[in-house]
């Protein structure tokens, strides 16, 4: 039972205690008064009638007689008279038959009159000639005391009523700042750092300081360590004039790209390259040369806005690097004939010469479809001979080369032949799904599953990094979340309570008010089964549109449906959106997990996030790992788990 209900039944029993003794204490003083009253007047009346009668009784006058105690017994107040002679003989009787059947039987046994029968001798002088007795009637005053008693519980009643509300009023204004302060405790638990208003009562007063001055550190604990973190990633992994990563980190996330396992099937590696950038820098200063790399990678944040996977880096001195995956040959030409047109909008470098004259740019493009997947060292290569081309061409020129001349099934594949498949594939629901098993570190068996999509294509599976970017091309990710939720929903209806499956959604859907809508229907109608999902989205949809995906995730947790935070690390500026997102867990981007044993500083940045995620209730699991060593150092480290082809090939069901 809550404080709240301990006081105001304790109040309100004091209070009926108080005013039931106050009405059983009147109750008794008017019956007491009733009491005295009843038996004075029956003694007052029999004196009266033995004066009255003196003649009648002395003449034997039997009218006179009969007359005056009908004129006395009439008026009701006495339940029988009699009048004897002196020899004792019943001269005259009177019995009343009044009946209070109003008043309960148990109310006269409580309260019990004492009626006393008055008696008064008829004589003159010494002469006596008869005897009269008066016996009083109580049950008028049964009547009359039911009666008050009657007005006095109604009054109580109305009374307690009253004070009820006046004292559930007064206890909530007065325990308001304990229903704050639980809230906030629960509030701080969900790393949700918020402060309640100071009350007036000067005792909780103080606790609620205590407690808003626990959680302002609290806040500012977790900032502090947040942003130390993120600056150590920064100084790592990002250029520091620019804000784009760095040579190291763009290495990383490339072969991470390149990897075969990670299901990228074809990618474009674009290299841009300032032309005489040493004589600029020589001519116009330090700060101007600066000032135009900031300019230039300003335009590469830009471009990178346009697409999910990406990378873009300053890779030494005038030279950058960006890398798009999962794109088709034709997309990839036009991706670097409008990264040139914007980068050429850039203000002049010198006099007449447009920045147009001093851009080259180098892409080398490749497919798996070819047969095999060159490597980090070979495509970097095959960029650079592309940039070298441009630069040997003369001013403002653009090279693409690919790693075979074959044609590919992306690029045989035009946008009408995609658009067309995509349709079949939804109409017909041929989406494809697996399951990959997830580990949990220090438990023997999981019932985890990471939920992978794939669809068919001339007897053999197409990965969601080859069709996807279509369907995100043709602004069909609604329809396909939708599918992909549905069947893995419907499968889970039919498996053990343990399993729980985490599947990615793309952003364009999150912030779709339709898919929310629905998806929030769905939530609501299938609790049992919410409560076994977790929606994963990239660290990229944060920056997409963060309030929206933040605003949901708070909305689906009330439903049990959880969230997930997909190749953490990828991008910077997370951090600080943590102690706002309700999130079950983050899942480290693979960049940092392959061949971790050999880096030191992967480690220190994973044993920070872990530390941050852990005081957050937030667990950490790996992506992409495969090797024994890498996993022997992330159990080491202190992760909660990890996914990769180390613990299971995805599985046509669960097992």
């Amino acid at each position: 039972m809550t404080l709240f209900k301990r006081l105001v039944i304790m109040t309100m029993a004091i209070l009926f205690l108080a005013l039931a003794g106050n009405i059983s204490s009147g109750v008794w003083s008017v019956k007491e008064h009733l009491n005295r009253q009843l038996n004075a007047n029956a003694e007052d009346a029999a004196r009266s009638l033995a004066i009255s009668m003196n003649t009648a009784l002395r003449e034997q006058d039997q009218g006179s007689i009969e007359t005056l105690l009908n004129a006395m017994f009439d008026g009701g107040d006495y339940q029988s008279i009699r009048v004897f002679s002196v020899e004792g003989h019943l001269l005259i009787e009177k019995v009343a038959d009044f009946d209070a059947s109003d008043v309960p039987s148990w109310f006269k046994d409580l309260i019990k009159f004492t009626q006393v029968t008055s008696e008064a001798e008829v004589s003159d002088g010494w002469q006596q000639y008869g005897r009269i007795f008066v016996q009083p009637n109580a049950e008028k005053s049964y009547v009359k005391l039911w009666t008050i008693t009657q007005t006095m519980v109604v009054w109580v009643a109305l009374l307690m009523g009253a004070a009820l509300v006046m004292i559930v009023f007064f206890m909530k204004t007065l325990l308001k700042p304990l229903a704050d302060m639980e809230h906030q405790a629960n509030a701080i638990s969900n790393r949700d750092f918020r402060t309640i208003p100071l009350p007036r009562a000067r005792e909780l007063r103080r606790v609620v300081m205590v407690m808003n001055g626990m959680a302002e550190k609290l806040s500012q604990l977790f900032s502090d360590q947040a942003e130390m973190t993120e600056q150590l990633r920064e100084m790592s992994y990002r250029d520091s004039l620019t804000g784009l990563s760095n040579r190291r980190d763009f290495v990383g996330h490339f072969k991470s790209y390149l990897d075969p396992r990670q299901g990228c099937k074809s990618g474009a590696l674009i290299l841009v390259g300032i032309r005489a950038f040493d004589k600029y820098n020589q001519e116009h200063g330090t700060e101007k040369a600066d000032e135009l790399l900031v300019q230039l990678s300003a335009q590469l944040k830009e471009f990178r806005k346009e697409h999910s996977k990406i990378i873009t880096a300053r890779l030494k001195g005038a030279e950058f690097g960006v890398f798009i995956a999962d794109v088709t040959r034709d997309h990839a030409f036009q991706a670097l004939q409008k990264l040139f047109k914007q980068l050429s909008m850039l203000p002049a470098v010198s006099g007449s010469e447009s920045m147009a004259d001093r851009l080259h740019l180098g892409l080398a493009y490749y497919s798996d479809s070819s047969g095999e997947i060159p490597t980090t060292g070979g495509l970097i290569s095959l960029a650079d001979q592309a940039l070298r081309r441009a630069q040997g061409r003369g001013r403002n020129t653009v090279i693409m080369l690919s790693t075979s001349e074959a044609q590919e099934t992306e690029s045989v594949m035009g946008d009408q032949a995609w658009r067309t498949y995509l349709e079949k594939v939804l109409e017909g629901r041929a989406v494809k799904l697996l399951y990959q098993p997830v580990k949990h570190f220090g438990m023997s068996v999981s019932h985890d599953y990471e939920v992978l999509a794939r669809t068919d294509y001339k007897d053999s599976l197409v990965t969601a990094s080859l069709f996807w970017p279509m369907v995100e091309r043709f602004q069909w990710t609604e329809h396909f979340d939708q599918l992909i939720i549905t069947k893995a929903m419907s499968l889970m209806a039919s498996q053990p309570e343990d399993l729980r499956l985490t599947i990615n959604v793309s952003p364009k859907s999150l912030v779709s008010s339709k898919f929310t809508d629905w998806l929030k229907k769905v939530a609501q109608d299938n609790p049992a089964l919410s409560k076994r999902v977790v929606l994963e989205v990239s660290e990229y949809a944060l920056h997409y549109d963060a309030e929206t995906i933040i605003s949901l995730s708070q909305t689906l947790s009330a439903y049990g449906m959880q969230f997930a935070i997909d190749h953490f690390g990828a991008s910077s500026g997370t951090f600080s959106y943590l102690n706002r997102i309700k999130v079950d867990h983050l899942k480290v981007d693979r960049s940092y997990i392959r061949d971790i044993h050999l880096s030191k500083d992967n480690q220190f940045y994973i044993r920070s996030l872990i530390q941050i995620a852990h005081n957050l209730d937030i667990k950490v699991y790996a992506e992409g790992v495969e090797k024994e060593e890498e996993y022997q150092v992330l159990k080491d480290l202190g992760l909660d788990g990890a996914i990769g082809y180390l613990f299971g090939k995805p599985l046509a069901e669960p097992h």
